[in-house]
């Protein structure tokens, strides 16, 4: 059996890389080319570069690709900035720039797109997006109050510290995939509810306790029998079937399935079909993807792309090579 390498390069490796060499770039240009320290605006204005860097990166429906693109060129105004000489506020403003452009351009290509707009994952899209806007607001915010040539000393030094705290943000953000806008536990729970943590109900106005409790019953046998039994997995399985399994009517546990999970009943199935098939790629992530569409009850390929991609927001064949390089590096 081959060994499978993982792979030595990545576009997400080289973005955050140059965001660490934008760092100190400034700051030891400048001093090389003064012959003495190139004071904290400098600092401050590599820190802030090497976040414009970070933001870069994309979120979850996005391409690395055009980020690493923008990297480069931020990475060259940068350094051709400071080996012309220019002031720490013009560089840095060519940077912001650079970096606004490429916001723009993401703007432009997400609506030019509506599908994905009204996917189940787009509202953590949204969150991605509203904290990416925010930190960005933070980050021009930072590079209009550099003070100036003529500043007394001590208040270059003030900026630096703000500086350090947002790459620190940014960094706990790239690397632990939070986006530390909210709270842990509000984003768990967004994660969990997107996904399909189908034993969370979400409360229904107009609703009565009493029906409400007896439904909420229905619909925790129905997922300890799809999560135990998988009954899914056998051809021709139906709402008729299940229904029979729990002892009600076909109309009943619709409604049921339909107000305490948000999906229809062939939405349903197929959220337990992608997870066992999750299941099956980490288990042994060199099976062939259409063997375990068919395991999983999907009857083409298309149909376990296109539900793998809504439930676990990322397409199988990307999923198993995560799941390789994961299983590598153990």
């Amino acid at each position: 059996m081959k060994l499978r390498l993982k792979p030595s390069f990545s576009f997400y490796r080289c973005v955050c890389g140059i965001s660490f060499l934008c760092l100190p770039l400034p700051a030891v240009a400048g001093s090389l080319l003064t012959g003495s320290f190139a004071g904290p605006a400098s600092l401050s204005g590599g820190v802030l570069t090497a976040s414009a860097v970070l933001l870069l990166l994309p979120i979850m429906d996005e391409y690395v690709t055009p980020a690493m693109n923008y990297a480069l060129a931020i990475l060259g105004v940068c350094t051709a900035g400071v080996l012309c000489g220019l002031s720490v506020r013009v560089w840095l403003g060519l940077v912001l720039v650079v970096y606004g452009l490429c916001l723009l351009q993401r703007c432009r290509v997400r609506y030019a797109q509506l599908q994905p707009l009204f996917r189940n994952m787009a509202v953590w899209y949204s969150v991605e997006n509203h904290a990416r806007y925010s930190y960005s607001m933070a980050l021009y915010l930072l590079a209009l109050v550099l003070p100036g040539a003529g500043a007394p000393a001590w208040l270059s030094w003030v900026p630096l510290p703000f500086a350090v705290a947002l790459y620190v943000l940014l960094l706990i953000r790239v690397f632990t995939g939070r986006t530390c806008f909210l709270r842990r536990a509000r984003e768990l729970e967004i994660k969990e509810l997107i996904r399909g943590n189908l034993r969370t109900a979400p409360f229904q106005s107009g609703e009565k306790t009493e029906e409400m409790a007896r439904m909420s019953r229905l619909y925790a046998r129905v997922v300890s029998i799809m999560e135990q039994k998988r009954p899914f997995l056998a051809g021709g399985f139906n709402l008729e079937d299940l229904a029979c399994a729990v002892y009600t009517n076909r109309g009943y546990l619709s409604r049921a399935i339909n107000i305490l999970s948000g999906r229809n009943f062939r939405q349903f199935v197929n959220y337990f079909r992608v997870r066992y098939g999750a299941e099956l790629i980490r288990k042994d992530p060199t099976l062939r993807l259409i063997s375990v569409a068919q395991m999983c009850g999907f009857r083409t390929t298309q149909s376990f792309n296109a539900a793998f991609k809504v439930n676990m927001g990322e397409t199988p064949s990307q999923y198993q090579e995560r799941i390789r390089s994961q299983k590598f590096t153990k």
